[in-house]
């Protein structure tokens, strides 16, 4: 039998500290013939130990049944001890007593300590039914009073952890109502609530049709900051992984397997971070290979190869290729391409003998491909043709893409990545309207339910939230990238044999001679990434890969002996992919001439395979609208509506793009100040300004002459001069009032007139002298018209009477 091991720490519960209360009880009795202690002293020390222990109990919520039980134990033991110091020493009948005493009050105790447990958890419960039942009926008046939708029944409201919120399930009236009625009224729920920024009020369907769960945020989960897990273990393709959390603090998941995604987010948003941690994600999945497209340098891909690159902190590198150019670009593309081509053959089998109903089982010998794309904008049409493809035949072979971009507008965006999305994240923006075409058919959003950096809106078409749902991501800090690239480098996977065995798989290898030289330029690469280059072969520019040999003699997937094709008629003389992709764009042309032969011999032979000159180019709907726009230059202009139906007539419905970005495009022009606004009739009208019509682009005119304040237009300025000398007036409130602008702006107007000397200085509330008299005001106009880069047409468009008058002298 093993020695008794006594507890000497600190009481760890109400039953321990009592159990010291009664040895000290004891031991001041059975000292008090040799110490003499007065039977105060046991009244003092046990009455002060009662007080403490019933605050201690009062402070912890316990029940009053509990709580009464051991006071009185407190109050028998100070009492029987003081007077057994009185009366000491005790005989064997004192002692008796008090031990029977003691005996009693020890059951007493452990039977309210066992039952302690149940009556704290009854009374929380029947505490936390009442607050239920008040919020049930808040619920049903917040819907009377907000949505106006009587007869509403609460049926059960459930509280999140921690207090941060809760859901009420709530049934509908009959007659119809559905939860898509409600679905407006999320922040005038919350402002009823007097919700802080950061909370906010939620709707989703709830069993069934006829019932509604209305998720309730208290606390502002959005605004804290919410570090990644240092979780580290792996991860799978095939299933949804977790980027960040929602408000009521479940995971925000997202998903690359079956869908592609889309990620937006303006310039500070945290779309740089988003993209980092659905990376890292990736990169805890070993049958997921990574590749990465960012021709504005590599960013997106450079933070997870250079622990590998420059540092040799990991032993292979996260992302598996990086395309830094357009023409490495295109050749991912089209080996991607070549891959899901050849997968749907090479592993029919497999798929069979899997019942995978015709999906590949991806692992980490088949990994699936992720295409990470990052700023879409700046990619040439021919490569997001490449990404479309990709987003509609890669699917069932795994080969699936992110597409990441600043703004959600169709020439970020193109209409098959919107579709093939079924994940999409938009960002925090500052305006809402910027994720109208990335959510389309909802209300437009609060931005105040993602009011700071790194939290933004998410859906799943498919797999869910249905509808846009608030949530804050996770932040990685770059020591935390190291560590992920570290501890995931040796289970990241190759890509399998039949994949790199495509027609474009023989400069697979080739990857990295090509990119990291260029991206570490000037920099010391490790000694394993410097032998990986220097073994590459002959480093030849993808640009020229793409216009000759599919893959070099010799490797894999291709043949020494393979039949050569013919380069196209005419294009024979033309070496270098630059020159023939020139020559075709320029043969595309009607108005261009013959075409230029370099001159030199012509080839001995023929390329070993036909040569991949871009596509033609395909109408750009934007450029339409401007042409169409630019033709009537100087003249009445284009409402949003009438620019629409137009380019409908000349593309047909399936290329014209929604009235709403047309509309877009419109007041783009107009800030860029190639387009005047005109809205003083009924419709607001766009004129193109005729200097500007007679550019080969809508890029913004810049003025030779005056320099306008940020804020002001030039046309701003024309319209305040007409308006200021016609009346002979120098008031800000009519500038504001007769113009539609606010009073800041129409006082900076002013200002400006007033350098100008066209108005005097400002004198109180007083209106400003006028220094242009009414006869002067066509040679003012004029002269102000061309500085600003302003013809008689555009004046005319404008509805000025300079112009006007100007004509009629004419």
């Amino acid at each position: 039998m093993s020695m008794r091991h006594w507890d000497w720490s600190l009481p760890s519960g109400h039953t321990t500290f009592l159990g010291y209360a009664s040895e000290t009880a004891a031991s001041m009795v059975m000292l008090a013939p040799i110490t003499g202690l007065p039977w105060q002293a046991a009244a003092l020390t046990l009455g002060g130990a009662a007080a403490a222990g019933a605050v201690h109990d009062l402070r912890e919520g316990t029940t009053a049944g509990t709580l009464t039980t051991r006071a009185l134990s407190w109050i028998t033991a100070a009492g029987w001890a003081s007077w057994a110091l009185a009366t000491a020493p005790l005989t064997s009948t004192g002692w008796a007593s008090g031990l029977g005493m003691a005996a009693v009050g020890v059951a007493a105790n452990a039977s309210a300590t066992r039952s302690e447990s149940t009556r704290s958890q009854r009374k929380r419960l029947l505490k936390l039914r009442r607050e239920s039942v008040g919020i049930l009926r808040d619920w049903e008046d917040r819907m009377k009073r907000v949505a106006r939708i009587e007869n509403c029944h609460g049926r059960d409201v459930q509280h999140w952890p921690e207090k941060v919120g809760y859901t009420v399930e709530i049934d509908l009236p009959s007659g119809g109502t559905t939860a898509d009625d409600l679905g407006g009224y999320g922040p005038k729920f919350a402002a009823d609530m007097r919700l802080a920024d950061g909370c906010g009020v939620e709707i989703f369907p709830g069993a069934n049709r006829g019932t509604i769960l209305i998720e309730v945020t208290l606390q502002d989960v959005i605004s804290q900051d919410v570090n990644y897990p240092e979780d580290f273990s792996e991860l799978t393709l095939t299933e949804r992984f977790p980027f960040g959390l929602h408000r009521n603090g479940q995971q925000a998941l997202g998903s690359l397997c079956n869908d592609c995604g889309i990620l937006i987010g303006e310039t500070d948003a945290g779309k740089t971070n988003t993209l980092r941690v659905v990376t890292a994600q990736l990169a805890r999945m070993p049958d997921a290979l990574i590749w990465a497209i960012d021709i504005t340098g590599g960013g997106v891909a450079l933070p997870w190869i250079t622990p590998w690159a420059t540092e040799g902190l990991a032993s292979a590198p996260i992302v598996d290729w990086i395309a830094h150019t357009e023409d490495e670009a295109r050749l991912m593309l089209k080996m991607a391409g070549e891959i899901i081509a050849a997968r749907k053959a090479g592993y029919q089998q497999l798929m069979r003998e899997k019942k995978t109903d015709n999906k590949l089982p991806i692992s980490h010998e088949i990994p699936g491909i992720v295409i990470i794309c990052d700023e879409t904008a700046s990619l040439p049409f021919d490569i997001k043709e490449g990404l479309d493809k990709v987003a509609e035949e890669g699917r069932a072979m795994r080969v699936r893409q992110l597409i990441c971009g600043l703004r959600a507008t169709q020439d970020v965006v193109t209409a098959t990545m919107k579709i093939q999305a079924k994940w999409r994240v938009g960002m925090t923006v500052s305006d809402a309207e910027e994720l109208a075409y990335l959510f389309p058919g909802y209300i437009k959003i609060d931005p105040k339910d993602a009011p700071v950096a790194g939290a933004g809106w998410t859906m799943h078409t498919r797999l869910g939230p249905k509808k846009p749902t608030a949530m804050k991501v996770w932040r990685l800090v770059d020591e935390l990238t190291d560590k992920i690239c570290a501890a995931t480098a040796a289970r990241r996977p190759k890509l399998d044999e039949l994949s790199a065995s495509v027609e474009s798989g023989g400069f697979y290898p080739q990857r990295w001679a090509r990119t990291l030289p260029v991206l570490y330029k000037g920099q010391k690469l490790t000694e394993s990434v410097q032998h990986a280059i220097d073994n590459a072969g002959e480093v030849i520019a993808a640009s020229t890969l793409l216009a000759s040999d599919p893959a070099p003699a010799g490797t894999a997937g291709t043949s020494a002996t393979a039949p050569a094709a013919a380069v196209p008629q005419g294009f024979e003389g033309f070496g270098g992919a630059a020159e023939l992709f020139a020559a075709v764009t320029a043969s595309l042309d009607p108005t261009a001439g013959p075409i230029a032969v370099p001159a030199g011999p012509a080839p001995a032979a023929a390329p070993a395979a036909a040569p991949l000159p871009r596509p033609a180019r395909p109408v750009d709907p934007r450029e339409k609208g401007w042409e169409v726009l630019a033709a009537a230059a100087g003249e009445t202009g284009y409402t949003p509506k009438a620019l629409h139906d137009a380019l409908k007539q000349l593309l047909g419905n399936d290329a014209t793009p929604a009235p709403r970005t047309v509309s877009g495009w419109l007041s783009k022009w107009a800030e860029e100040g190639v387009a005047l606004k005109d809205d003083s009739g009924q419709y607001t009208r766009y004129v193109a300004r005729e200097a500007a019509a007679q550019q080969a682009s809508t890029a913004p005119v810049d003025p030779a002459g005056t320099a306008l304040p940020e804020g002001l237009d030039g046309a701003l300025v024309l319209q305040a001069v007409e308006l200021l000398v016609s009346t002979q007036l120098g008031s800000a409130s009519m500038l504001q009032r007769k113009l539609r602008i606010g009073f800041a702006l129409a006082q900076k107007l002013m200002d400006f007139l007033h350098q100008l000397d066209i108005v005097g200085p400002a004198d109180g509330s007083k209106a400003r002298e006028i220094r242009v008299s009414t006869d002067d005001r066509e040679v003012v106009m004029m002269r102000l018209a061309d500085e600003l880069g302003f013809s008689e047409r555009d004046l005319g468009a404008m509805g000025l009477a300079a112009a006007a008058a100007s004509h009629t002298k004419e």
